[in-house]
């Protein structure tokens, strides 16, 4: 059972790490709207329909 619970904290750090890394993209995707041909924009649709 430990190793069982070692493995779910491991999938939480890496889900939680996956979420903040969509936010921060989002984030930074947001800063720079201006430019909507930049090659961030790609990711950055799919990090929004991964919170929705």
């Amino acid at each position: 059972m430990n190793v069982y619970c070692k493995i779910l904290t491991l999938v939480k750090s890496v889900f939680v790490a996956f979420v903040v890394g969509a936010v921060a993209g989002f984030l930074a995707a947001t800063g720079n709207a201006a430019e909507p041909a930049s090659h961030g924009s790609a990711p950055l649709s799919a990090s929004a329909w991964v919170q929705r």
